[in-house]
């Protein structure tokens, strides 16, 4: 971590003194040890990294100077060796929650997410009240297979323990973006502005997204587009807008006259079903949406989807699959009213 200016004046006074300390003394491990922390301070990592190797020559079974070691490779992009610095201060000191939490971060950058998981759950053991740790397990958990429930518990166990942080659930809503439960993840982006208006910027595009994966595009634009006023030089985000602008177009135009054929799906309006889950679920049966002991509204079977039972609310997701289709077929986009109501998709 870089000092703040006035830090950085105080920095470099102490930089001079422990270089005279050590002309008068070159073995001294303390001034070493001090001297490299001073230069991580600094961000002058390369530095930091010669000052502490020579400590540890002195002292080898310094954990300290392993957990400062490590942090100096991590800033210099070499994750594999701080593995071995931060493997080496956890094996000294056992008890040593930062060297976990170091650790766990080499091996995230390694993508040993199984072993990140477990460095972070050690880490856990010695401090379980640590709303950041749990951010960091949820965030490694999400990288491993059929961890969906666990991921979700470390990002709910972060809100709780720090409710006033605006990361845990700006964390836990982008991860329930991801799982497409855009109607939860909007209110924990809600929650996360309150919590801390600096995350302005990410709460829009947040929100921005999981209304695209509600198929409200108009609302996600004008989100995107209030992230892209607060940062105009993202490149990336402005050409981002330039598509969805030109998508929601087509959308509009393709979707006119769309209207649902039923009020609800087993007792939930359409609107409701989809968005809580995202247009993906416009592609599940009622069978499947509803049970198959359960009959289907008249002029519709099982098999029946709900972006056939809830065109209009569907019609983001329609207007997606018959434009996929129509270009695979080399047709011209015909506006969605002209389809029988029930043709499936």
């Amino acid at each position: 971590m870089l000092a703040a200016p006035n830090d950085e004046l105080a920095m470099l006074h102490a930089e001079r003194l422990f270089r005279w300390a050590l002309l008068l003394n070159p073995n001294c491990s303390l001034c070493l040890q001090n001297l490299g922390d001073t230069y991580l301070r600094l961000g002058r990592a390369a530095d930091a990294e010669v000052e502490l190797g020579r400590h540890l020559r002195l002292l080898p079974r310094d954990s300290d100077a392993y957990f400062g070691l490590g942090n100096a490779l991590r800033a210099q992009e070499r994750p594999a060796e701080a593995r071995v610095a931060f493997e080496a201060a956890v094996a000294i000191t056992p008890t040593d929650h930062e060297s976990h939490l170091g650790l766990a971060g080499a091996l995230g950058a390694l993508n040993l997410n199984a072993l990140e998981v477990a460095a972070y759950r050690n880490a856990l053991a010695l401090k379980p009240a640590d709303a950041t740790t749990y951010i960091n397990l949820g965030i490694g958990l999400s990288g491993l297979d059929e961890e969906d429930a666990a991921a979700e518990e470390a990002f709910r166990r972060a809100v709780d323990l720090a409710p006033t942080d605006a990361r845990a659930p700006l964390n836990l809503g982008r991860y329930l973006a991801k799982l497409s439960r855009p109607a939860e993840a909007i209110a924990l982006f809600y929650q996360a502005a309150a919590a801390d208006a600096e995350y302005f910027v990410e709460v829009k595009l947040g929100v921005g997204t999981a209304r695209a994966q509600q198929g409200r595009l108009r609302e996600a634009l004008e989100h995107f587009a209030s992230a892209s006023r607060m940062s105009p030089t993202n490149a990336k985000l402005q050409q981002s807008l330039v598509d969805m602008e030109a998508q929601a177009g087509r959308v509009e135009a393709f979707t006119t006259g769309a209207t649902n054929a039923v009020a609800d799906l087993c007792g939930t309006p359409c609107a409701d079903v989809v968005d809580a889950s995202g247009t993906n679920v416009c592609a599940i049966s009622w069978a499947d949406g509803c049970g198959a002991e359960v009959p289907p509204p008249s002029g519709f079977t099982a098999t029946s989807t709900v972006a056939q039972l809830c065109r209009q609310s569907c019609a983001f997701y329609v207007a997606q699959e018959l434009e996929r289709q129509m270009k695979a077929a080399g047709e011209k986009l015909i506006p969605l009213a002209n389809f029988v109501q029930n043709k499936p998709y």
